[in-house]
């Protein structure tokens, strides 16, 4: 079964990885290891200029015949922020990605109306890192989803080791809530969240690019097991068709 990773990060400049970075590379990696599609956000445009990481994303996509899939990502507090979230939907990118504890920015200020609002005019999903407080809890997150209920959201990691029962929670009281199973958190975590969790809200990513190298193919490992022990169509669901649906590739 094929699989989109709905969740995977350019290495940041600084790294030695960056200087081997290689778009031929990531796709014969991709196709080792079962995955069509995969979304590419940015590391260092989270901790620094979104912008430049913006481009930077939009480069190494292009030319990968749709498989790379280019996800943006804005400063909610600057004035600016919808209009860099409509320049990323004119340029063909899926989602935008916002990291709360990173950017140091808290999901429930009303800088982040503009934003949602844009992000709602243009159809893009926000996929938002969740799980590590103070700023990025999921009940947080989902309290944008509720005020804002035509927007996408989506809990990029479940909550993570500690929170994976406030993004289940958060999951099935907002019907625009979704939960990217990705992250530390063991597979009987999430193996808890897919019993819970209606099929159809529910994707897999690897956070692959960033950390160890291997990590890919062991968190594939454990979204393979998990797979297995579901019924055909929840398994497709999960492995691809949800994350095609979220990010209008069917």
């Amino acid at each position: 079964m094929s699989f989109v990773d709905l969740h995977t990060h350019l290495p940041s400049a600084s790294a030695p990885e960056w200087a081997s970075w290689r778009q031929s590379g990531v796709l014969a990696e991709m196709d080792r290891f079962g995955i069509a599609r995969a979304a590419v956000m940015t590391l260092d445009g989270l901790g620094y200029d979104a912008v430049s990481g913006n481009d930077v994303v939009a480069q190494v996509c292009a030319g990968s015949d749709g498989r790379l899939l280019p996800f943006g990502s804005v400063d909610p507090r600057r004035p600016d922020a919808a209009d860099e979230l409509r320049r990323c939907a004119d340029r063909g990118f899926h989602a935008i990605k916002l990291h709360p504890w990173m950017q140091g920015f808290s999901p429930l200020e009303t800088y982040m109306d503009p934003v949602a609002e844009a992000a709602i005019e243009r159809g893009l999903p926000l996929v938002l890192h969740d799980g590590t407080p103070p700023y990025a809890s999921p009940l947080q997150i989902a309290r944008l989803a509720a005020r804002f209920p035509e927007l996408t959201v989506v809990l990029a990691h479940g909550g993570l080791f500690d929170l994976w029962e406030d993004a289940v929670a958060a999951a099935l009281r907002y019907p625009n809530v979704h939960i990217t199973m990705c992250g530390t958190a063991p597979r009987a975590v999430f193996r808890e969240i897919s019993r819970r969790v209606p099929a159809a809200k529910l994707t897999l990513g690897t956070d692959g690019g960033f950390g160890d190298p291997d990590l890919r193919r062991h968190r594939l490992s454990v979204h393979r097991a998990i797979l297995a022990e579901l019924p055909d169509d929840d398994a497709a669901a999960l492995a691809h068709r949800n994350a095609e649906r979220l990010l209008g590739l069917t």
